[in-house]
This record gives structure tokens, C-alpha cells and sequence, in this order.
């Protein structure tokens, strides 16, 4: 009886399953006759920029670590950290002033002493010579005299030797002179380098800025290039970011644009103003360079976004949710006048902020549709809302 049972059973399931399998099908056939509401988007051209954002840091482009010129104990040091300065006219620190400022003096002494000495010398150029003059003239009278014989041999030879003393006296004069002339000059010597020690004393800040660091306290010994300020500008600031190596050829100083975000400072369109020479071997990338007004937030060692675009141009949009991958490739739907849907195939291009360019399969002005659209085949039925 089991058996003969079988075959009854699985005739009620198949008449069962046909019978299901009918009803879906009449359900589907009445799903495929209701219009789909979506919503369209009329093609337009719109601006594409393919970019990329990294991040770097500002830097002062103006930056300058103050040190000590000439040997000694800090007799002030001036500034101190935070503090503003202003090139030529903020004084940042003196190093043993009084000491250099009583050289000074000493030096002053010395070449006025030596002046004096080249005008005693030439006093006693002018003596010598007038003795001289006198000498040669009496030793022509005596050798006049003699050749009459009216003095003696030996008045004559007394007369030609004062004229040979008094001459040598002249030689001995002018020799004095010329050395008190060199004692000037090396006095004038020393006291030059004096006057530049004395300026090297005190030094003043040598850019616009503010002060990033105090080294150094008043009463410390330093001697020549030892730091004491560190100046770092704050009116221009250059930033500083890596780029992966491909992008290489692609930045050209001077024209590639950078989209800088540094703080709460509005962002600022500049152009890369340098890239490095080489490649890092290690790490492939290469540094490149901007430039920046500071600000009270953007200020050396912040840190910055940049968005460096490396092609810009104008393409036909459409909103990137618009955009589907099926069987067939990439493909979008268009409205059509009979109330259908149809699949376009399209190549995409650049992808920016929430927008995909077409190149092919799409012109400016068709109905593409941007919602509803991940429920649609190829002649669908639609109702744009």
C-alpha cells in the first residue's frame, strides 16, 4: 500500500509547484507593467581636477640662528622667547661690551698719539732741511774762500763736513717721518678692529620674526659661533610635503597649482615654487615647496594639507551614484520620451568630489538617472518624480 501511494503524493506536489510557479510568474509580470519612480539629472559640463592630498609642514623662509662673533662673558642678552623683533633695530644680546668699549678707547689714544708723532717728525724734517740749506750754502762760500786762499784747509773741511751732517740729519728726519707715518696707519689698523670688535659686540636681529629659542643666559662664556638666538620669520613661510616618485614628472615649479590648508587660516591657492632635484632612493618620493603669508595660526613647525592638482579640464558630469558596474561593463540609465529606461554603456575618466566624467556614451543635456537607478534593466519602466 506504501507504494502505491508514491505516485499520488508526487502528482499532488507537482500539481503543487506548477501551480506556484504560475502565480509567480503572473506577479512578476504585473511588477514588470508598475513604473519605477526615479529621479533624473540633466548632463551637464562641469570642471575636472585630477589631484592628490598629503601632508606636510610650514617652515620660516626666513630663518636665522644668531651667534657670537668674538670671545667673552654675555653682558645682556636682550630677548627672550616669543618676543617680536624687527630687523637692524631689535638688539638681541652684547658679548663683553665694556672691555671691547675700553679697546676701543685705548686704540682711539694710540692713533692720536701716533698722529702727533708724524707732526713732530715733519717739524723735524722742516728743521733739518733749513740747517741744510744753511750747511750747503756756507760750505759754497768756504770753498770759494779757500780757492783764494783766505781760510785755512782746515775751516773748509769743517765747512763741507756740517754740509754732509746736516744732510745726513735730512735723511735721518725723513726716515723718522715715514716711520711715524706707518705707526699712524698701524695704529688707525687697530683701532679699525677694535670699532668692528666693538660692533661685533652687540649684534641685532638680522630679520623680521620672532624669537624661537634663547640659548644662552647673561654671565655664560661663548666664544665665536656659539648660538645664543634663533630668528624665525613669520611674514612669508614656505611649505614643505612629500609626493610618491610617478607623480615626478607632473609637478613643474611655477605652474603646478596647491590647494594649502594650514590652521584656521583660509585656504590659499599657490604654486609649487620648487621640487627636490632627486628621487629619494629609500623611499621613492621627492620633497616639493610652496609658498605662504603667515598668520597667527600658521606659523613654523604647524603642520598642512596640501592638495597638489595635477590636471585640470572640463568634461561632461554626472553625480557618481548615477554610475553602476553590471555584467556589460560600467554602464548609467537615461529616461527615454516612452516612459522607459535605457542602458547606456559609458567610459568614465576623472573622479572629483562626488562626480564621475564621462568620455564616451553621454552629451551634455540627457535625462541620466540618479535615483531608483540600482533597480533598473534595459527598458524598464519609469516615472520621473
Amino acid at each position: 500500500m506504501k507504494h502505491d501511494n508514491i505516485p499520488i503524493l508526487s502528482i499532488a506536489i507537482l500539481a503543487s509547484l506548477a501551480g506556484c510557479t504560475k502565480r509567480d510568474a503572473e506577479s512578476i509580470s504585473t511588477l514588470a507593467d508598475v513604473a519605477l519612480p526615479v529621479r533624473t539629472l540633466s548632463v551637464t559640463n562641469a570642471p575636472f581636477e585630477r589631484a592628490m592630498t598629503v601632508q606636510g609642514t610650514l617652515e620660516a623662509v626666513e630663518s636665522a640662528t644668531v651667534s657670537a662673533r668674538i670671545p667673552g662673558p654675555l653682558s645682556e642678552v636682550c630677548v627672550d622667547l616669543g618676543d617680536k623683533v624687527v630687523a637692524g633695530e631689535t638688539k638681541l644680546f652684547a658679548v663683553d661690551s665694556a672691555t671691547v668699549s675700553n679697546q676701543v678707547v685705548i686704540a682711539r689714544e694710540a692713533a692720536a698719539t701716533a698722529r702727533a708723532h708724524v707732526a713732530v717728525a715733519e717739524a723735524n724734517v722742516a728743521k733739518a732741511e733749513a740747517v741744510a740749506k744753511k750747511a750747503v750754502r756756507d760750505a759754497e762760500r768756504f770753498a770759494r774762500l779757500h780757492g783764494e786762499d783766505r781760510v785755512s784747509d782746515n775751516e773748509w773741511e769743517r765747512a763741507q763736513t756740517q754740509r754732509e751732517t746736516s744732510e745726513a740729519d735730512v735723511a735721518v728726519a725723513k726716515a723718522s717721518l715715514q716711520l711715524a707715518r706707518q705707526q699712524v696707519s698701524q695704529a688707525e689698523a687697530q683701532l679699525s678692529i677694535a670699532e668692528r670688535q666693538l660692533a661685533d659686540a652687540t649684534l641685532y636681529a638680522p630679520c623680521d620674526g620672532i624669537v624661537a629659542a634663547r640659548l644662552k643666559e647673561p654671565g655664560e662664556q661663548v666664544g665665536p659661533g656659539a648660538p645664543v638666538i634663533v630668528v624665525k620669520g613669520v611674514q612669508e613661510l614656505k611649505a614643505l610635503a612629500f609626493l610618491p616618485a610617478k607623480h615626478y614628472a607632473e609637478v613643474i615649479p611655477g605652474e603646478t597649482e596647491v590647494d594649502l590648508r594650514a590652521g584656521s587660516v583660509a585656504p590659499v591657492m599657490a604654486k609649487v615654487s620648487a621640487k627636490s632635484p632627486v628621487i629619494d632612493q629609500r623611499l621613492r618620493v621627492f620633497e616639493i615647496k610652496a609658498l605662504l603669508p603667515g598668520s597667527d595660526t600658521a606659523v613654523p613647525g604647524a603642520m598642512a594639507d596640501f592638495r597638489v592638482v595635477f590636471e585640470r579640464r572640463e568634461g561632461v558630469s554626472v553625480p557618481q551614484e548615477a554610475v553602476l558596474n553590471r555584467a556589460a561593463g560600467t554602464v548609467v540609465f537615461v529616461a527615454q520620451p516612452d516612459g522607459t529606461a535605457k542602458e547606456i554603456p559609458v567610459r568614465i575618466g576623472l573622479r572629483d568630489s562626488g562626480r564621475a566624467e564621462i568620455l564616451s556614451g553621454l552629451a551634455p543635456g540627457d535625462p541620466v538617472i540618479v535615483e531608483g537607478q540600482s533597480q533598473l534593466y534595459d527598458g524598464r519602466k519609469i516615472e520621473v518624480k
